[in-house]
């Protein structure tokens, strides 16, 4: 194809593609030159970004503790998995599209878009007077989480030259994360001090104030068009609608999986074949010449470091969403805490994710290096995975406190450092789609982190059904109903030999669970040697940076 990059292809002159995009493949560690102080605009956009990543992530995990008073409230039944799973569909189906936007549009005007989406959607789930109403605020609520998420992303990138992108990226994606971690505790105050509706109102005033501040600070440079109907006729229109589509089906049919219809059924089988079916095609039309401007160029595919870099992004975010379901699982069924106190046993994780992130972009940085961080990740996630298989009922506190430990330092290492590499082998023209892609694979692995751990623990307590001999105990953990034990009355209920047997099935099933996840972080590990070890850009260049200021004298400054 006309303009791929090919990399490692030798070109005139004996200068490889790498360096072409990127510089000088690196052979050493190579110290950073100290960087120009940032003007205050720059920090005034940086928190609007922080505050946008908080609500966005707050998100994710509010829920939790509030959501079985929610569903309660409003009838929703065995229907609940709706609630998570529309903000969920809609924001991992859209944020390709608004990549592409944002290259079109500026990052201005699609952020701004994005932030109005989700404080909408944020006010229409708290006023929900039932359920349709509230999955239809989750909905219009992911779509500007989806956006967002990308679009944080892509202006950190913006503002900064390719070695500098990882620590401040640790910044952001760590507001998310202490988003994240407080989420439970803030679900749980509102819903036992106030109301659950406002586990979705809180976004409002947040996001507000998101809104306010890029609105007025966010001023980045955007591209001119003659007329509006140019813009619009860059816009891949059949391309989105067949991915969005296509990733509507493929998440419908794996969020249905196991836990409104078994596996087998066509209720399940059949969006999830369509999904990849429609993936398939949205593929052959993006190479086609039918395609004038592709949502996802093929050229950024066309390179070993970008293609492994969403490999082990895909990896990485699905072994993240492992340990946040599985992690706290184990506490509440092998150690009988509830799901309350399961969240204070999952800290050391959860604390020490945050500061990890925010070092080793630091340290990447400093040394210009991203491959011996994604070793070091998955290393220490391997290593902790083998240490979590191990856990019984007995484990003492300080093996699984110190466990956690290196499990939270190797998704540190991968968080930030991820997207950088990725974006060493692309030239800063391809950055909004890489980021998009990256955002896009991130949100897919977070559905694949439940659902493999799951089919993995059921399919062991079927396996290892006859360890428990009362019949009683047997049917009730059967036919995929095991997960659902957890802090349930069957656990509680148990004394003697009973117990014994059903805490050794649940210690047998956990131990493949992490088993698996260790599998998956030594593929990872394995990855990581086709990655080039490219040298990060001290300069930027980016048509969409900051506006320069004009001064009193006519002059322009940054």
């Amino acid at each position: 194809m006309a303009g791929q990059i090919q990399e490692g292809l030798p070109l005139p002159g004996g200068e490889s593609t790498d360096e072409k995009v990127s510089g000088t493949v690196v052979e050493a560690l190579t110290p950073i030159p100290k960087p120009a102080p940032k003007p205050a605009r720059f920090w005034l956009v940086f928190v609007s970004l922080c505050l946008s990543a908080f609500t966005a992530n707050l998100n994710a995990t509010i829920l939790s503790t509030a959501m079985p008073l929610i569903v309660r409230d409003i009838d929703a039944g065995t229907s609940y998995i709706w609630i998570n799973a529309a903000y969920s569909i809609a924001a991992a189906a859209i944020q390709p599209t608004f990549g592409q936007l944002a290259n079109i549009y500026g990052r201005r005007w699609p952020m701004l878009v994005s932030l109005a989406l989700f404080t909408v959607g944020s006010g229409i789930s708290g006023g929900a007077t039932g359920f349709s109403m509230l999955v239809a605020g989750r909905t219009v609520q992911g779509l500007g989480g989806g956006g967002i998420m990308v679009l944080m992303e892509v202006i950190v990138s913006d503002l900064l030259p390719l070695r500098e992108r990882a620590q401040y990226l640790g910044i952001v994606l760590s507001t998310g994360s202490l988003a994240v971690l407080i989420g439970p505790i803030v679900g749980g105050a509102f819903s036992t001090r106030a109301t659950w509706r406002w586990c979705f109102y809180i976004s409002v005033p947040i996001g507000g104030i998101g809104f306010i501040l890029a609105a007025i600070f966010l001023r980045l440079k955007m591209p001119v068009h003659a007329h509006w109907k140019a813009a619009v006729a860059r816009i891949d229109l059949v391309g989105n609608t067949i991915f969005i589509a296509a990733t509507c089906s493929m998440l419908v049919g794996l969020v249905m999986g196991g836990q409104l219809y078994p596996w087998s059924s066509f209720h399940v089988i059949v969006p999830i074949v369509l999904g990849g079916v429609g993936w398939l095609v949205f593929a052959g039309y993006e190479i086609s010449p039918l395609c004038k401007e592709p949502t996802m160029p093929p050229r950024i595919f066309s390179n070993r470091t970008a293609v492994t870099g969403f490999a082990i992004n895909f990896i990485s975010s699905m072994l993240l969403e492992w340990t946040v379901y599985y992690l706290p699982y184990y506490f509440q069924t092998l150690r009988g805490s509830t799901q309350l106190f399961s969240s204070v046993q999952v800290l050391p994780f959860n604390v020490f994710l945050v500061p990890s992130a925010i070092i080793n972009g630091v340290i990447m940085t400093k040394t210009g290096q991203y491959k011996p961080l994604h070793w070091a990740g998955f290393g220490f996630f391997a290593l902790a995975s083998g240490l979590f298989s191990s856990m019984d009922a007995t484990t003492s506190t300080v093996k699984w406190v110190f466990w956690q430990f290196f499990g939270a330092y190797g998704l540190g290492c991968l968080i930030m450092s991820i997207l950088p590499g990725i974006q060493s082998s692309l030239p800063e023209a391809d950055v909004a789609a890489s980021t998009a892609v990256h955002a896009f694979l991130r949100s897919f692995g977070f559905v694949w982190g439940f659902t493999i751990p799951s089919l993995v623990f059921n399919n062991q307590i079927t396996h290892n059904l006859n360890v428990v001999q009362d019949p009683g105990v047997r049917t009730a953990v059967a036919a995929g109903d095991a997960y659902s034990q957890a802090n349930g009355p069957l656990l509680a209920s148990l004394t003697g030999e009973s117990r014994d047997q059903t805490l050794r099935l649940y210690t047998i099933s956990l131990q493949s669970v992490w088993y698996t996840a260790l599998g998956f972080s030594l593929l990872g590990f394995l990855l990581v040697f086709l990655e080039k070890r490219i040298k990060l850009r001290e300069n930027l260049e980016t048509e969409y940076g900051l506006e320069e200021e004009a001064n009193k004298d006519g002059s322009e400054q940054a």
